[in-house]
């Protein structure tokens, strides 16, 4: 009886750390996720920084030019926590909440549940 109550305890938590396709591609470590507002998307845009996500939750962002955290006026490094939800596609990142509205292989469109503002999150490839 012991046996099956921790086989069903351990199938259960392995499949609770699946992440979804969403999140892979967040996490991927080969992209640079660039947040720009969705009616002012420009290719030619100059883009400085780019946000790194981790499975652990954590989020950063960082200096394109450099790779290092972004640090604010003040010197400090803030780090921030993101959190999926598959059920509502609603992404949490740091205290804002933004639901997923698509998103494709190097674009992620989302909505600003705050104020219904719309945005995007580009992967930067300078070879484009």
């Amino acid at each position: 009886m012991f046996k099956n109550i921790l086989v069903v305890i351990i199938i259960i938590s392995f499949s609770s750390c699946k992440k979804s396709e969403f999140e892979n591609q967040l996490m991927n470590a080969d992209k640079k996720w660039c947040y720009i507002s969705d009616n002012k998307y420009n290719p030619k845009s100059i883009i400085i920084f780019y946000m790194k996500f981790y499975p652990n939750g954590d989020f950063e962002n960082r200096h394109l030019s450099s790779n290092e955290k972004h640090m604010f006026i003040d010197g400090q490094v803030k780090d921030c926590s993101w959190k999926y939800s598959k059920n509502d596609s609603i992404l949490e990142l740091c205290d804002s909440k933004y639901k997923i509205l698509n998103y494709e292989k190097d674009t992620i469109r989302l909505l600003a549940l705050k104020d219904n503002f719309k945005c995007m999150f580009i992967n930067y490839n300078p070879r484009h």
